[in-house]
């Protein structure tokens, strides 16, 4: 029983490893074994949102928290001064590295395999049913049960730059068209989504007295939660803005751009536009914040994040010279637009499994997302559901209040997507119990089923569960009188203590700022010394949060339980819902299109109102109860 995962970007890197840990014999094809977990754009990971999911992948048995931590040389936390639950940890990985150290681990993975070469078709013995293989363009064949395509932007991808189109996948590397149009041949509904890069400058170029320091976290916090130190030297990033003169070429040359001179069809990312869009789209805006951040230690190439341009490259080096500190700047690699075939996420199983193609999986940009983590956190999935579909077991389908990837797959194949889509926090409904840094205990159920993580691992999560869970209790049961030294601390901070409380319940008064908590918890018997892998800093901020934000969680998990019981609820197969009465025009439209798998799906289609899916339920048990 064969897997064949096409694609060695960082989703095709996810869905390798997980299903060959799983124990599927696996292969992963690719343009090019030397760009496997190439980072096209800037080689950053993490950021609110897109950092929650790097940890979830981590706790599943995911490997770009590891990498992440093994490459990177510049760690922050972004949102460190708000709440635990939109907090992000963000890192700048070493380029050069993180594609070696990506390679390496695949090449040490057992049941792994790599292979250069371009899939030209998928084989099935009859019609879509029975997949038998993977034809490539020299001729060759890899038979195979199970596919899991995560082509990029290189299926049908052109490279444009002004009024130049160049068929490419990526710079300097050919497009996929052959596989592109037996897609579309078997009446795959697709779509042209674009999606850019920046400049990349020479370091020895740049005057950084004129910028903006940016320095990193010390210590620097990893990613993954198996990591116990961070082995490269860690360097300074920095900020710049763009000028007057950056806009006056801007606008002068907006017709030579490819999105503004008509080149380009596709649609490209709402959160992170061209720097052409940032001026068009706010005009009032007088300067817009570019990130000046390396590329690696072992090249002096230096990226500008924000700086993403379609424009030609006469017009890009007259861009980077009206930045400060930039006006003897030498461009080592253009900047450039990417336009490629993507395809509608609605024809996609919760499961991420192509309708009506057996055996076929679709993961990363070619669904819609645009990000290295929202790939890598679709890759997994499928990698997994491939491999348990592959042993005969029931997929694994996060739900939304379980994990960020949850939220984007149901997002994805429930409500299809225009547009790039980029993971914010604010898609998450149930965000207060989605923090990032709880990502290993809240899904460790679920990472022993998938079975990739060691014992070691799981030992070290239900050891820090069995911690917090005896310091809570701590908490609870400690008390806070006039007469004891709790007491005496609530008085320095402001409090009158008519009757005694739980320490817990002290934490609930804003008054106990987090310097007074941590004076307090140092008091708890075993909250000093708890062990490897215990953050104080961190568990504290918890507590807090736990002890204030207690009554709003209790409701949210009284909607949960809600809503769950439409998520159970399954919508049969064969369901005729262009047939049903009492449903308006529109909703059966939006059913159809839609085709949820459960109610719960349903409930979630814009448009689709709770009578609606109510009356839905109904006409569900009379069919089963005849």
């Amino acid at each position: 029983m064969h897997l064949v995962v096409i694609g060695g970007g960082h989703a095709g890197v996810e869905a390798a490893q997980i299903a060959a840990r799983m124990g599927v014999a696996t292969t992963l094809l690719t343009l090019n074994l030397d760009q496997i977990g190439q980072m096209s754009c800037n080689p950053s990971i993490g950021g609110v949102g897109k950092g929650h999911m790097v940890r979830e992948l981590d706790a599943l048995g995911g490997a770009m928290g590891r990498l992440a931590d093994a490459t990177g040389i510049h760690f922050r936390i972004l949102n460190g001064s708000r709440g635990v639950a939109v907090r992000g940890p963000r890192a700048q990985a070493d380029r050069v590295k993180y594609r070696n150290a990506a390679r390496n681990m695949l090449e040490h993975t057992p049941n792994l395999h790599l292979r250069q070469g371009m899939a030209a078709a998928l084989r099935w013995a009859n019609g879509t049913h029975g997949l038998e293989g993977v034809e490539l363009l020299d001729g060759s064949f890899i038979p195979c049960r199970a596919v899991v395509i995560t082509a990029g932007t290189f299926l049908n991808g052109v490279v444009l730059l002004g009024d130049r189109r160049i068929p490419s996948g990526r710079a300097g590397e050919p497009p996929s068209t052959h596989l592109a149009e037996q897609l579309a041949a078997l009446g795959l509904r697709r779509k042209r989504l674009k999606t850019g890069t920046s400049p990349r400058i020479a370091k020895g170029s740049i005057d950084f007295e004129r910028l903006e320091a940016q320095p990193g976290d010390n210590p620097p916090k990893p990613f993954s939660f198996f990591t116990e130190c961070i082995p490269q030297p860690q360097v300074c990033c920095h900020i710049v803005h763009t000028s007057a003169e950056t806009e006056r070429v801007i606008r002068e040359n907006l017709h030579r751009s490819s999105m503004y001179g008509g080149h380009i069809e596709g649609v490209g990312p709402r959160y992170c536009p061209s720097i052409e869009d940032k001026f068009v789209k706010f005009p009032d805006k007088g300067h817009h914040q570019i990130f000046v951040e390396p590329d690696s230690l072992e090249t002096d190439e230096i990226y500008l994040a924000g700086l993403s341009t379609s424009m030609p490259v006469d017009v890009q080096v007259q861009m980077v010279h009206s930045l400060p500190g930039f006006e003897r700047a030498e461009i080592l690699r253009p900047g450039y637009a990417i336009e490629y075939d993507s395809y509608d996420p609605l024809q996609l199983g919760r499961d991420l499994r192509m309708a009506n193609l057996e055996g076929v999986w679709f993961a990363g940009q070619v669904i819609g997302t645009t990000g290295y983590e929202e790939a890598a956190g679709l890759g997994l999935m499928a990698g997994i559901n491939a491999a348990r579909w592959i042993q005969g077991r029931e997929p694994i389908i996060l739900a939304r209040n379980q994990a960020y990837i949850g939220v984007m797959v149901d997002d994805l194949v429930t409500k299809g997507t225009d547009e790039p889509y980029r993971m914010l926090t604010a898609r998450a409904e149930h965000r207060l119990g989605l923090a990032c840094d709880l990502a290993d205990s809240r899904l460790l159920a679920l990472s022993r089923d998938v079975g990739a993580l060691g014992t070691e691992a799981l030992g070290l999560i239900e050891a820090k569960l069995t911690r917090r869970s005896r310091l809570r209790e701590a908490c609870d049961t400690a008390w806070v009188a006039p007469s004891n030294a709790f007491g005496a601390l609530a008085e320095e901070a402001g409090l009158t203590l008519n009757v005694g409380m739980s320490l817990m319940d002290l934490f609930k008064r804003q008054q106990i700022t987090t310097a007074y908590a941590d004076r307090a918890l140092g008091m708890v018997e075993g909250w000093a010394g708890a062990g490897p892998g215990w953050e104080p800093e961190w568990e504290r901020d918890w507590l807090l949060f736990e002890a204030r934000y207690s009554g709003i969680r209790d409701r949210e998990n009284r909607v949960l339980q809600a809503q769950r019981a439409w998520d159970h609820i399954l919508i049969p197969v064969d369901f005729r819902i262009e047939h049903l009465p009492g449903f308006s025009r529109e909703v059966k439209e939006k059913l159809l299109k839609h085709r949820p798998e459960t109610l719960g799906q349903a409930s979630r289609i814009p448009g689709i109102t709770p009578a609606a899916v109510t009356l839905l339920h109904l006409m569900i048990e009379r069919e089963r109860s005849e």
